[in-house]
């Protein structure tokens, strides 16, 4: 696996904890979910470096604002070998971190290159269109149809919004499938939930954090080396911010942890 695999690897980890993944929300077992308007009330700019073994590979800047818009900036350190990655992923979501439409943007030869989700709920279907871009959130300058796929229910999310799922639920004891499309391909995803905290470190910080911590697994497997496990840590407080989280690869695994937050009142809750 080289180090640019990798890295994509970790866009699509983001889109698991914090793309290409798609899933419709199942609600949890108990009560105790988190309102979404105080998660994102005066917006969150967060920055994550993702790393392989003893490889720090790059970083994952992550935007989301009042507004249920979502922006992840994924870009690799210069010098690292083999490794020259700049790509964009940018959600639109309801109150109910809903997907309305989402784009995934790579920066090739000078020009942002990729794929564009258009959703009609009322038909019931994905429309995707492979895009081109002189600004990744600019007007796109070409537009070619790429596929149509079958909404797998009303309560659909995907790209960025997928980030947000888990933290509505990390006060729950609960467990989730998710219905999942990855890459073309159809599966379960599992969260397991648990209201306990636990005491964890980040390395921007000299003392522990209080976090909850959330596993799960895909049943689509086989890109970038993927197990189909993961694990996430998210702030024990009602913001519910992503702090870590851990993908499972055939050569070890794949990490990424919080490094820079701008989150008005907001900082890593002590232990």
């Amino acid at each position: 696996m080289n180090a640019t695999r990798i890295l994509v690897g970790m866009g699509l980890l983001s889109t698991l904890l914090l793309g290409a993944v798609f899933v419709a929300a199942h609600p949890p077992v108990e009560s105790g979910t988190l309102p979404t308007s105080r998660m994102l009330a005066g917006g969150e700019d967060l920055t994550y470096e993702v790393s392989w073994t003893f490889l720090d590979l790059g970083t994952i800047r992550l935007i989301t604002r009042d507004d249920y818009t979502a922006v992840a900036y994924i870009d690799s350190y210069e010098g690292v070998p083999v490794v020259d990655l700049h790509a964009v992923f940018i959600t639109t979501m309801d109150s109910s971190f809903r997907s309305i439409h989402s784009r995934s943007m790579e920066l090739k030869d000078g020009v942002w290159a990729g794929l564009d989700y258009r959703y009609d709920q009322v038909a019931g279907k994905i429309f995707i269109d492979a895009v081109r871009m002189n600004d990744p959130q600019g007007d796109v300058i070409s537009r070619t149809p790429r596929d149509t796929m079958e909404l797998p229910g009303a309560d659909f999310v995907d790209g960025l919004s997928i980030a947000m799922f888990p933290r509505r639920f990390i006060h729950t004891n609960s467990r989730v499938d998710v219905p999942t499309i990855l890459y073309g391909k159809m599966g379960t995803t599992t969260f397991d939930f648990t209201a306990s905290g636990v005491e964890e470190e980040l390395d921007c910080l000299e003392r522990p954090v209080r976090m909850h911590e959330v596993t799960g697994a895909t049943s689509v497997v086989g890109i970038f080396g993927m197990t189909g496990e993961f694990t996430g840590w998210f702030s024990d407080d009602s913001a519910a911010v992503p702090l870590r989280g851990k993908l499972k690869v055939l050569i070890g695994s794949v990490e990424l942890q919080l490094i820079r937050w701008n989150k008005q009142g907001w900082h890593p809750p002590a232990s």
